[in-house]
């Protein structure tokens, strides 16, 4: 009786050899490799199943939307523990929980989902992500499976689109459900068998489970409604070499040629592979069987086709393909159904179910050793020779040459259930009607034949969405066979599998779970069964743990002879104390059992107890009634359920214990039987009288006794057969017997058969009308045995006839032939209906067989109206209502014409596909004034932010009215002013201009959303907290004609960005694509200038190279040749090339974009510029341009250097200023200590004590480029340096050369010692770790992507260190820097980045670019990432700063106003926080704990992330909450306000975050917890509180460290004519006059350092006031004196309503001090608080890209405000902001970028140069 189970075991076993890895109960793929559909090894038991002890034991409800059509997996890891349930969603997350509990595990979003707008098919709602079911390989723990995605601007410009859509396969381990391997991309892969056919995964659909053969998993690809270009396709992915290894087309050869239009309909041949998600099947003789649906190519017409013919056009066929060497897959074996051309006409998709291996131990006979099954929509099941499908037309007439036919007229989608026990048995559910069951049969010679002998009581759902049968029994037990079907109704179904003798199956009751997802497979586990609903649900269904007792079961008697009985034992344990057992019932009298067998008192716990059970036939009789119930006594196998009932002695466990029993009953007299009991023909369609065809449908006569049966006669009657019915006796002596009116069989067995004992005969029928009715006979069989009877019945009916029509606007109908759904023109706002008829003029039912309706703006108004396999009864109709649902729209903006198609087919073969184009225009409002042709002048152009650097978008302010303001009015002013813009902003201003503005600048509409002040129906702008202002533009389209519909070459009007044809000597040769590794351009990359990059700067740093290119609006590129894989796009449309970026520096230029390069290439026939001098050891005479001084200090110029050959000229120190402000004169204070040094690509700095092997002087002029911090000087050129040599005869103390100005850096040095020591700093290492990051290696870019793409460049390249990045990416699991001045993060690395050869070896690796902001870090390189990973929880470190000395000089900026001095020495251990805490106490709010979301909403609905999620910190969230009464944080990154907290969100129970499930650290700050999934951080304003908000602490504070002391002396000078006004705490009315020796106490803060020391002072001179102090200590191993002259502005002046002026005279006073204490930075200036000539804004986020992005430049020993505010309003920079960050950092710019805004807290650390200064925060600006 266990031989099937054992057969299936070994055949999983010769699929997957490591099977047996896997726990005996789990469930790691879909269904069994054969998809048979039966699985005998999860323990359910229908006594348990079918009792109250069974019930749903735990259900998860996830996001929005987030649905399940990969079918759960349940699996026990190799490293033992309890069951996991792995499952994947359409948003591409993947989860594990406890398969027992339901506890969550592990859960990841893998990708960003593809969007299913963007395809037009409802098939798949919402979103794509992971929609095939995986596979779990048991000897590895590794999940694979495929993901839909996006990779931005991939094969179109934008960062989706059908276009950029992707498919990535993914190797994941369950425990940790991390990648172990880099997903593999699949797009791109060309087909075996026709290589001009490439993967292309926006187009197309994976559906079908994954099938794993040894190393390579298989899977096939579909289309979506059948749009686009697509072939169908199956992929294999070889998991060991990481790669794909075969692609084999469904349709290939010259009848469906490529085109390579990817969006042209039914363009790639289809025939896609979709199964309905069933697996493709595979009996593990490397074999793969697979059905195709619609396909274009017919190569098979009207000549028969052997399976072995080689089609080459595959669609509407089932496969058989061969598994070769390597995975590679061939073509072996096919059958195509003979009418195949006429099911792709009506859509009667074959491939909507799969392919099934029936168990070949029972499901065989003459000729034939393995059967394979497939159906479709068709309303035919296919019985295959699976060893010989059958090809084409190879059957009688050249009809189908397959084993056996079954015609039932009705749709099914997905497979058929198998049960090989108890003689066999298939089982189909088709659309709408019952689940039908097939009992195997034998013809005459032996040939297989399955005849229909039952059915489910219950119908299926009415539409599309049935899941596959799926049959389990208790260890492999006859009897025990269950039936469990999947509804997207009813949800989850079962039944005991074998028919009663009523031919029904008996329901078994399940607790209703909603309404299941499409085509789903029931999930088992051990006694678990698992299902997900269409509402984002998991459900667990079982019997309770907790059970009283454990006893045998099933218990079996075997076979037992009725008129006998038999008597088995069973036996019980304890397992809890059981005060008695009050009862015992069974559900079948003929089993007996007493209760005084059973323990009369109280059962201890591990008592065991053993009482019988009877099986007692002895007084049955042989019944064969048709209507007899369960429990009767006819012979066969029989199961009832046992149940003992306790009275418990501990609470908590089931009263309840059900035990199965089983047996055979068996006749030792002859027994007829006769299935099914009503064969039904259905109906016959009767097109041509003359040619009425026929319906042939087996039936089987049994014998059920033990001795040999003798058919007696035969006899039918029409009659009923309680009304005296007369009987016609079967004549056999005509050809074929007639078995009533319309029937008649060929070869009804003789009178006189004998069937032995358990055998049975087939008999084939047939159904032959002979006119228009209803047919009805009842058979009678007479026999030795008894008699039996079946019911035939069918009918004939004339075609069914479609009549289409669609509705008018007046109510009427259009006639049938117009098939244009015009909704003609309607207003903004509104929506308008039209419907669609189907009526059914025939004779027969109509059936829709597709229907794929529009999304978007038109629509359905029923999602159900006009469904696939919608029935259409006789003279009925049905409708559909489409609606045109608009959009607001603005005044005077062009009328917009949307369409769309629905299409439709019905089963009427006069019908044909149809498409309804649906169409209709939205004519917007007409206002202002009009032209003479009576149109408006001026047409709306969009809703632009104003964050234009430098002014507004359009300069011109007409008026502001609080109360008349309209855009009409607005546009009448600007249209008498004869301008070409017009523009209205925050409600009541109205704006005129000419100059266009930028694309750049362009916003969504939802931003403008003011009402005008005059007119509340138009908007007048907008504003958005954090992110500024937005004008509502119109345009005269006379005058202007805007560049993103410029497609006529139209010449925009002035001051619009254009593309530059021609720069210098180089002529633009158009938009290029990066290279597919690596960069178009590699052989250098000049510097970003501070001001930004423009064409002209890219052309002369690049001379000498024959191209340059500018991409990503400030990179610049040179090389010699365009390296491979770099093309030009075919469009010179900025928007559709993507080279729509403008230049940094200039925005009137177009300089590349992402991944797009603008390329120029050198004209020789245009002579090179040259500024170099003929000799190139003497400097230049100045002429008004930039020269090269004569000597520097005590340096002297040496000439144009070139750099080294293998090497750099010098290598001493490398890049010791920052770039962006560059002058010789920083580069000579910098190299103090150095003989030479040199300044190279206008923002290099150099300093060496000899030159390289071939480092020469230049005579080629090359060092030509001008220094980014002086222009008038030159700073070398490519691969040129401009150098200078240190005069050791200088005898200057201090020297200072340059321009010098208020306004101007200069440099002071002092040589304090010709034969001073000097240390030359250490080299660059690899750091091993940065914080809680470990360093990951050095790896490669991706192949079509970035490596690491979750936030890009966070960093200022100019300033870029590892440490800043490491910060930036804080809350990603990976952080790399590439390229000197790159920063990128994120979760998983993009397919084909690997680990660089070469190890830690930089040279070797690769990652050999020393980092912009510190040049003793690696920061990757060309195409390398210095990549970290990392470690988890932050951990206490101690981390020690040493400083490094050299003799020589120290650097300052000086501006001549004013000096000043101070000296420090720095090492400290400072504690690192432990860990991420959850935030308890929040300034003005409440914190109430971690929260669940909301049942049907968001739990804070209020305002939905009013913040990057990069910037999300609980203060920050706080911040953009501020009027609301609650706000909460989750999923690291989200934030949302609210004033309610909506039903179904509740405190969740637990003490730590773990248990909350508010564990996710916040993007801003990982050392809070901002969440998780689901749930949320929740906090309400302190009412009792004074501010509702985190406000800024304007407060100092001073806090005691043990391991700091400091000793200092300073002296302070006050001049008389120095005025200083500061705050006080005095009263507005009062005003003191001082003379005081020091305004303000300076305070030098020092921690002592075993290790290192130095000795530095920074003097300041003034004119208003001098301070000077010096920190001494003392060093074992070096001394050192630096000095440096830093000019600051005139004195800081604060004005406020309490200030007190200080007016002193010349005085000087000397003060020294020792302390053991650090002081905390005391000047953080309140909002609008002036400092000079500066307004302090506020504490401002950080933002990407940066908030200010113009210029930067850091110093960790001098930034103080004041030097900030001069850099950037120097002559060089001249901007309007400066914004200090992290101490050390400054930034400036002309305007915020989007979403930082001065209204946050975090602006706390002291400024480098100034520690009684705020210089802002982590991530936050001052």
């Amino acid at each position: 009786m266990l031989q099937p189970l054992i057969r299936l075991m070994a055949l999983a076993a010769a699929i997957v050899p490591q099977v047996l890895a896997a726990g005996p109960t789990d469930s790691y793929s879909d269904a069994d490799p054969a998809q048979s559909g039966y699985l005998p090894n999860h323990n359910m038991d229908p006594a348990v199943v079918d009792s109250s002890e069974f019930g749903l034991l735990w259900s998860t409800k996830y996001n929005a939307k987030e649905l399940f059509y990969a079918k759960p997996l349940v699996y026990t890891p190799l490293a033992g523990g309890p069951q996991i349930v792995f499952i994947a969603s359409s948003q591409n997350w993947i989860r594990t929980m406890n398969a027992k509990t339901g506890a969550p595990l592990n859960a990841r979003q893998v990708h960003t989902p593809f969007l299913q707008a963007e395809i037009g098919c409802n098939d798949i709602p919402d979103t794509i992500g992971i929609i095939g079911t995986p596979v779990i390989d048991p000897a590895t723990d590794i999940a694979y499976f495929f993901a839909k995605t996006y990779i931005p601007n991939f094969r179109t410009a934008g960062n989706t689109g059908v276009y950029n859509g992707v498919y990535y396969f993914h190797g994941v381990d369950v425990n940790t459900l991390e990648d172990v391997f880099p997903p593999v991309l699949i797009d791109g892969s060309q087909s075996d068998n026709a290589p001009a056919k490439y993967f292309i995964g926006g187009v197309v659909l994976q559906r079908p489970a994954l099938t794993q053969i040894g190393s390579v998993v298989y899977t096939g690809f579909g289309g979506h409604c059948d749009l686009f270009n697509y072939t169908g396709v199956v992929i294999g992915v070889d998991v060991n070499l990481k790669k794909v290894v075969t692609n084999f087309a469904v349709e290939s050869g010259p009848l469906v040629p490529q085109t390579n239009v990817w969006n042209q309909n039914a363009g790639g041949g289809q025939g896609g592979i979709w199964m309905s998600g069933m697996a493709m099947a595979t009996d593990g003789a490397n074999r793969l069987f697979w059905v195709s649906g619609n396909g274009v190519g017919h190569e098979n017409k009207a000549v028969p086709a052997s399976g072995s013919s080689g089609c080459k056009t595959l669609g509407e066929a089932a496969v058989n393909l061969a598994v070769g060497e390597g995975g590679k897959l061939s073509l072996t074996d096919y059958f195509q159904p003979y009418d195949y051309e006429a099911m792709d006409g009506g859509d009667q998709d074959f491939g909507s179910g799969g392919v099934v291996l029936l168990d070949p131990g029972t499901f065989k006979g003459t000729g034939v050793s393995k059967i394979a099954v497939t159906s479709g929509k068709n309303g035919k099941i296919y019985i295959l020779n699976a060893n010989n499908l059958g090809g084409y037309k190879l059957g009688p007439g050249q009809t189908d040459g397959i084993i056996q036919t079954i015609v039932t007229n009705k749709a099914v989608f997905g497979g058929v259930g198998s049960y090989p026990l108890e003689g066999g048995y298939i089982y189909s559910t088709p659309v709408g009607y019952p689940t039908y069951v097939y009992k195997l049969g034998f013809s005459g010679s032996g040939a297989p034949v399955f005849s229909q002998v039952g059915r489910t009581p219950e119908n299926s759902a009415g539409r599309v969405g049935g899941g596959v049968p799926v049959i389990t029994t208790n260890q492999g037990k006859e009897g025990t066979a269950i039936l469990w079907m999947t509804d997207p109704d009813a949800g989850l179904r079962a039944w005991y599998a074998i028919p009663g003798p009523d031919g029904l199956l008996k329901r078994i009751n399940l607790p209703q779970v909603n309404g299941l997802n499409k085509f789903l497979r029931p999930a088992f586990g051990d006694s678990r069964v698992y299902v997900t609903d269409a509402q984002s649900t998991i459900y667990c269904l079982g019997s309770p743990v907790n059970l009283p007792l454990t006893c045998s079961s099933p218990v079996s008697f075997g076979s037992v002879a009725l008129g006998s009985s038999a008597t088995q034992t069973v036996s019980c344990t304890a397992n809890i104390p059981i005060t008695r057992i009050s009862d015992v019932t069974v559900g079948d009298v003929h089993f007996e059992v007493s209760m005084n067998d059973l323990p009369q008192g109280a059962v201890a716990k591990g008592a065991t107890f053993i009482f019988p059970v009877k099986w007692n036939l002895e007084s049955a009789t042989v019944t064969n009634a048709q209507n007899a119930s369960y429990g009767n006594t006819a012979p066969g196998i029989k199961s009832t359920a046992l149940t003992i009932q306790t009275v418990n002695g501990v609470d908590g466990y089931s009263s309840k214990f059900p035990i199965s029993l089983t047996g055979t009953q068996v006749s030792e007299q002859p027994f007829l039987g006769i299935a099914p009991i009503t064969v039904d023909y259905s109906g016959v369609v009767i097109t041509d009288p003359a040619n009425i065809p026929t319906v042939s449908l087996p039936f089987v006569l049994s014998n059920a006794g033990v001795g040999p049966l003798t058919i007696t006669g035969y006899a039918f009657t029409d009659d009923e057969l309680d009304d005296n019915p007369v009987f016609t006796n079967v004549t056999m002596a005509q050809e074929p017997s007639v078995l009533g009116a319309g029937f008649s069989s060929n070869n009804l067995p003789p009178v006189g058969t004998v069937i032995a004992g358990g055998g049975e005969i087939s008999v084939d029928s047939m159904f032959a009308p002979t006119d228009i009715g209803t047919y009805t006979s009842y058979f009678f069989v007479y026999s030795d045995g008894g008699k039996a009877f079946s019911i035939l019945q069918g009918s004939a009916s004339t075609a069914a006839i479609a009549n289409f029509s669609i509705s008018t606007s007046e109510g009427g109908w259009l006639p049938e032939q117009n098939i244009i759904m015009d909704f003609g023109k309607v207003a903004p706002g509104s929506t308008s209906s039209r419907q669609i008829r189907i009526c059914n003029e025939g004779g027969s039912v109509l059936q829709i067989s597709k229907s794929k309706p529009p999304n978007g703006v038109f629509r359905p108004e029923d999602p159900n109206a006009l469904y696939e396999s919608q029935n259409i009864p006789v003279n009925s109709c049905a409708y559909a209502t489409v609606l045109f649902v608009t959009n607001a729209m603005q005044p005077n903006t062009p009328d917009q014409t949307f369409t769309n198609t629905w299409t439709l087919n019905v089963d009427d073969v006069n019908f044909g596909v149809r498409e309804v184009a649906i169409t209709g225009t939205v004519v917007s409002r007409k206002i202002g004034p009009t032209n003479p042709a009576g149109d408006t002048v001026y047409q709306y152009l969009g809703c632009y932010h104003e964050v234009k650097p430098g002014g507004r978008l359009l300069v011109n302010q007409a008026y502001v009215s609080a109360t008349e303001n309209t855009n009409d009015r607005c546009q009448t002013v600007c249209n008498n002013g004869n301008y070409v813009f017009s523009g209205t902003e925050y409600q009541t201003e109205c704006y005129c201009g000419n100059v266009p503005p930028a694309n750049v600048y362009k916003s969504d509409e939802i931003f403008c959303n003011y009402g005008c002040s005059g007119d509340q129906s138009q908007t007048c702008g907008g504003i958005q907290v954090g992110t500024g202002g937005y004008i509502s533009i119109y345009y005269d389209p006379t005058r202007f004609t805007p560049s993103d519909n410029d497609t006529t070459g139209t010449t925009p009007t002035t001051g619009t960005p254009l593309t530059v044809k021609q720069v210098g000597n180089y002529n633009y040769l158009g938009c290029y694509s990066e290279t597919t590794q690596g960069r178009a351009l590699s052989d250098q990359t000049p510097p970003i200038p501070a001001t930004g990059t423009t064409l002209e700067y890219c052309q002369t740093a690049c001379q000498g190279y024959q191209y340059f290119g500018v991409e990503f609006a400030n990179e610049c590129y040179c090389g010699n040749t365009i390296n491979a894989g770099s093309v030009a796009q075919a469009s010179e449309d900025v928007d559709i090339n993507g080279c729509s970026m403008l230049c940094g520096g200039n925005q009137t230029q177009y300089c590349g974009g992402a991944n797009r390069i603008g390329m120029y290439g050198l004209n020789a026939s245009i002579p090179m510029p040259t500024s170099t001098p003929t000799n190139p050891t003497t400097p230049t005479t100045p002429t008004g341009g930039p020269s090269n001084a004569a000597s520097i200090g005590s340096w002297d110029y040496l000439g144009c250097y070139t750099e080294a050959t293998a090497g750099r000229a010098l290598s001493g120190k490398l890049n010791p200023v920052p770039g962006a402000i560059l002058t010789n004169e920083l580069c000579a204070a910098a190299c103090s200590g150095f003989d030479y040094f040199g300044t190279e690509y206008s923002g290099e700095c150099y300093c060496g004590n000899t030159f390289g092997a071939g480092a020469v002087l230049a005579t080629d002029g090359g060092c030509s480029m001008t220094c980014n911090g002086n222009a008038s000087e030159y700073c070398g050129g490519p691969n040129r340096l401009t150098t200078y040599k240190f005069n050791t005869t200088s005898t200057s103390s201090s020297n200072s050369a340059g321009v010098t100005g208020a306004a101007t850096t200069t440099l002071a040095t002092t040589a304090t010692s010709a034969s001073a020591t000097s240390t030359v700093p250490a080299g660059p290492a690899i750091k091993n770790s940065i914080g809680t990051w470990s360093y990951y290696g050095c790896m490669t870019e991706a192949t079509n992507d970035r490596a690491l793409s979750g936030l890009l460049n966070p960093v200022g390249g100019a300033t870029l260190t590892l440490e800043k990045c490491a910060a930036a990416c804080a809350g990603y699991m990976y952080f790399g820097t590439e390229y000197s001045g790159e920063c990128y993060c994120g979760n998983t690395f993009g397919a084909g980045s690997i680990l660089a050869t070469g190890g830690n070896d930089p040279a070797a690796s690769g990652c050999s670019m020393l980092c912009n902001g510190d040049n003793l870090e690696y920061c990757g390189g060309p195409n390398r990432l210095s990549t970290y990973k990392a470690n988890g929880t932050l951990s206490e470190t101690s981390s020690t700063t040493t400083t490094a000395t050299s003799a020589g000089t120290s650097a300052g900026i000086s501006t001549g106003a004013s000096t000043g001095s101070l000296a420090s020495t720095s090492t400290s251990t400072t504690p690192t926080p432990t860990g991420p805490i959850t935030v308890q106490t929040l300034a003005g709010y409440t914190y109430l704990g971690c929260y669940s979301e909301a049942t049907n909403n968001r739990a804070l609905s209020g305002l939905q992330n009013p913040i990057p999620a990069a910037n999300v910190s609980v203060e920050s969230c706080a911040a953009a909450c501020s009027q609301y009464t609650y706000f909460g944080v989750e999923y690291s990154g989200e934030c949302y306000c609210g004033n309610t907290i909506n039903a179904g969100s509740a405190k969740v129970a637990g003490t730590t975050e773990a248990a909350t499930g508010c564990n996710m650290v916040c993007n801003a700050n990982p050392l809070q917890f901002c969440g998780g999934p689901n749930r949320l951080n929740m906090y309400q304003v302190d009412t009792t509180a004074n501010v509702k908000a985190p406000l800024d602490s304007r407060t100092s504070t001073k806090s005691t460290s043990p391991t700091s002391s400091s000793s200092s002396t300073g002296s302070s000078t006050v001049s008389s004519s120095n005025t200083v006004t500061q705050s006080s705490s005095t009263s507005p009315s009062s005003t003191t006059g001082l003379s005081t020796t020091s305004t303000t106490p300076s305070t030098t803060t020092t921690t002592s350092s075993p290790t290192s020391t130095s000795s530095s002072s920074i003097t300041t001179t003034s004119s208003s006031a001098s301070t000077t102090q010096s920190s001494t200590s003392t060093s074992p191993t070096s001394t050192t004196t630096r000095a440096a002259s830093i000019t600051a502005p005139s004195s800081l002046t604060t004005t406020s309503p309490s200030s007190t002026t200080l007016s002193s005279s010349s005085t000087t006073t000397s003060r020294t001090s020792t302390s053991s204490t650090t002081t905390s930075a005391t000047y953080l200036p309140t909002p609008d608080a002036l400092l000079s000539k500066w307004a302090y804004l506020g504490c401002a986020n950080e933002t990407n890209p940066r908030a200010l992005s113009s210029a930067s430049y850091t110093s960790t020993t001098a930034m103080t405000l004041s030097s900030c505010m001069t850099f950037c309003a120097s002559s060089t920079n001249n901007y309007a902001l400066a914004g200090l960050e992290n101490g050390n950092e400054c930034y400036c710019g002309n305007g915020l970028q989007n979403y930082a805004s001065p209204t946050y807290t975090g602006c706390s650390k002291p400024c480098s140069g100034n520690k009684t200064e705020i210089c802002g925060g982590s991530s936050r600006l001052s």
